[in-house]
């Protein structure tokens, strides 16, 4: 329908696929280290088909109307750092781990918020067993924000679009599971591990994943990379979000003519 393409063809269109250059909260409890290294990296991702954005530009308008809901029952929530003007943002391992908060609560102690919005099926789920099993990945979101942060308690609320309930639940400080998430994301930026979660591109998580492409180049159309010192195998994270190249001994500001491209490594089955 002629109609209904056009409208796909103007959400691509509007659609900016930012590159991050860093490990985000939101990713960190992703079990592939190869996917957490291009993430570092800024290695571009697929295009999300039209209904994938849309779905994406929902989430950001439920999250405001359930900020707007909240101050209604007279909860007190700040989107914003008041000293920066900016979202709540934390910080590690040379700014190259970084998570930024939905808000804060305000209370006898602040929690750290998270807003989610779920189809009924993912909802039920996590209403009947509780965040860490339905959904690990925004668990351990949760939880090194946390810990980054140094708040014991986060909230997490999560609207049905389907039936525009919303469930809620207090998630703890997981110490343990915050110190997991730090010795991964450090075997990553410090280590430079790329290992890969799987052999073969017909596992579950490599299917689905947006940096297929680099991974397996022969199953996919491949993406343009910049040539870029980060984007180089070379490379390694310093501090100040800066880069060192290992060839030349020097921080790396420029792209030479020894560039390579990172090369995930095969899975381990120890």
């Amino acid at each position: 329908m002629q109609l209904i393409d056009a409208i796909d063809m103007g959400t691509t269109k509007s659609y900016k696929n930012e590159r991050r250059c860093y490990i985000g909260a939101s990713s960190v409890g992703n079990p592939c280290h190869a996917f957490l290294q291009y993430s570092l990296r800024g290695y571009p991702q697929t295009q999300p088909p039209p209904a994938v954005i849309r779905i994406f530009e929902l989430g950001h308008t439920l999250e405001e109307m359930v900020v707007e809901d909240l101050r209604a029952a007279g909860v007190g929530v700040s989107e914003v750092n008041p000293k920066t003007g900016k979202q709540w943002t934390y910080t590690a391992l040379g700014g190259h781990l970084r998570g930024h908060a939905d808000g804060i609560l305000h209370g006898v102690t602040n929690n750290l918020l998270e807003i989610k919005s779920m189809n009924d099926k993912k909802w039920r789920m996590f209403k009947n067993i509780g965040i860490a099993r339905s959904h690990p990945i925004y668990y351990d979101q949760m939880q090194l924000l946390m810990g980054l942060s140094g708040m014991n308690f986060a909230w997490i609320v999560a609207y049905n679009k389907n039936t525009s309930v919303y469930h809620a639940q207090n998630v703890p400080f997981d110490e343990p599971r915050f110190k997991d998430l730090m010795r991964k994301s450090l075997s990553v930026v410090r280590g430079s591990s790329t290992t890969r979660i799987s052999d073969t591109p017909d596992c579950f998580e490599c299917r689905y994943c947006n940096y297929k492409p680099h991974c397996w180049p022969s199953d996919e159309q491949p993406l343009p990379l910049a040539v870029e010192c980060r984007t180089c195998r070379h490379a390694k994270p310093t501090a100040k979000r800066r880069w060192f190249c290992t060839l030349h001994k020097s921080r790396a500001t420029d792209p030479c003519s020894q560039w390579s491209k990172l090369q995930p490594k095969e899975a381990s089955h120890d």
